[in-house]
Order: structure tokens, then sequence, then C-alpha cells
């Protein structure tokens, strides 16, 4: 390595006006690098600089990705935010009530009009089990339906929707299997019919009635004796009755008593 020209130095400090023995001094602390040397520094320094100045655009460009992403992450969550409104306000405007449990019995969801007509709470319906909606005499058909929808896919019962009240209302039940996983599901709803079974109550009674004066009615065909004198009538047993008597217990007639004119005479 050849050795820095002293020269140079001195007449560099007489250029700009420094003591030329401190210079020297200074000069002597200083390494002396050799060309090689500088040319490797250099290219470290340039190197170096580059990775620093790559680091920094790329920072920036995560960066970027970074705020892009998020503002993906907000529209993604008010769109679902949006859909889950949309669907919890279809399912809470159905007339009915809608269910939905696994096939452990727990429930996962339900609509807004299970809990006003039942008049259960939420957390008191997550206790509860599907059958403890029912009333005691259908229980039994409700259970054997729910385990053929698990089976085959969908099914369907009418069973007394039994309330916290104690009230049992007349519903029709109707399921369908679902698989989230490895877990089984049943979505159902339920309607009132207690209007349709009014109507049948009260056409089955219409019936009854038909046929008991329909039976009346053939009591009191056919050949009656009848007393030629005193008109009586000999009923089945060989009783004779008064006319009036007989036809009062064979149906449903009644009797208010006058005189004719013929009799008035």
């Amino acid at each position: 390595l050849d050795k820095p020209d002293i020269n140079y130095f001195i007449n560099q400090a007489e250029q700009f006006g420094f003591d030329k023995e401190q210079y020297l001094e200074a000069l002597a602390d200083v390494p002396v690098l050799s060309e090689s040397q500088v040319r490797k520094t250099m290219k470290y320094l340039t190197d170096l600089t580059v990775i620093i100045v790559n680091g920094a655009i790329d920072k920036k460009k995560l960066s970027a990705l970074n705020e892009s992403l998020e503002r993906q992450v907000r529209e993604r969550t008010v769109h679902l935010k949006k859909q889950k409104q949309f669907s919890e306000s279809l399912i809470n405007s159905l007339p009915g009530v809608m269910y939905v449990f696994d096939q452990f019995g727990k429930f996962k969801s339900w609509n807004r009009n299970f809990e006003i007509i039942t008049g259960y709470s939420k957390e008191m319906i997550l206790r509860m089990n599907p059958l403890d909606f029912i009333s005691k005499q259908d229980k039994s058909k409700v259970q054997k339906t729910i385990e053929e929808i698990f089976e085959n896919g969908h099914g369907s019962v009418e069973a007394g929707f039994s309330t916290l009240s104690g009230q049992t209302i007349p519903y029709f039940f109707t399921g369908y299997k679902f698989k989230q996983g490895h877990i089984d599901f049943l979505i159902g709803v339920g309607i009132d019919i207690s209007d349709r079974v009014k109507i049948e109550n009260e056409k089955s009674e219409l019936i009854k009635r038909l046929q008991d004066t329909l039976t009346d009615l053939k009591t009191l065909s056919g050949l009656l004796p009848i007393c030629a004198s005193c008109k009586k009538i000999r009923d089945d047993k060989g009783y004779w009755n008064r006319l009036e008597t007989y036809i009062h217990d064979h149906s449903e007639a009644e009797f208010s008593h006058g005189l004719c004119p013929d009799c008035l005479d």
C-alpha cells in the first residue's frame, strides 16, 4: 500500500489556512485505504442505500396493501351485516314460528314470534328441548316425526304447542334436515291451525247431530201399532204409550196442547 503524498496535504493546509502541524497530526489518525478498498466500501454503501430505499418502498407498498385489505374487510363486514339484518327481518316477518335445532335437541336459532307466542325468553329457550314445547299427549308422535326428519330429510305433524302460561294451541309443524360441518340440523316452521280445528270440531258436532236425528227418524219409520180407540202406540217392549209420549221419546219434537175448532164446538 503506497503512503499518502504529504506535500499534497501540506499544500492543502496552506490553501485553506489550516495549521500545518495540527493538520498533519490529525491526518495521521486517519486510516489509509487502497483504491480497491475504497471501491469495495463505496459499493457496500451504495448497496446499503439501495436496500434502505427498496425497504422504504416495500414498506409503503405493504402499508397500501394493508389499507386495501382493511377497506375490503370493512366493506365485507357492512355487507354481511346488511345480509344478516335482511335475513332476520325476513324470518321475523313469518306469520308463524320458525326454529332451528341440532341433532342433540339444542336450539340454535328462532324468530321473534317464537318468544312472543310461547312467552319464554331467549335464555330459557337455550336451555330447553324441542319436546318441552309440545303438549303431553302429543310428545311421542312429535318425537317420532323428528326422528323421521333426521332420517329421511323432511316431515310434518299436527300437535299442541304449549306456552309458558299453560295454554295449548293447535299447530301444524313442518321440518327439513340440513348439514353444517359434521352436525345435522332441523329447520322448521309452525302455523297456528286453531281456526281450522274449530271449524272441523263444529263440522263433527253437526254431523253427529244429523246422525242422531236420522236415527230418531228411522225409529219413527215403519209400521207403528196404534190403538184404534185411545190412539196409544205400542213400543218395542210391548208397553202402550200415549202418542205424545212415544213421539217425544223417539224424536226431538215437542208438543204444545190446545183445542182445534171442531173440539171447541
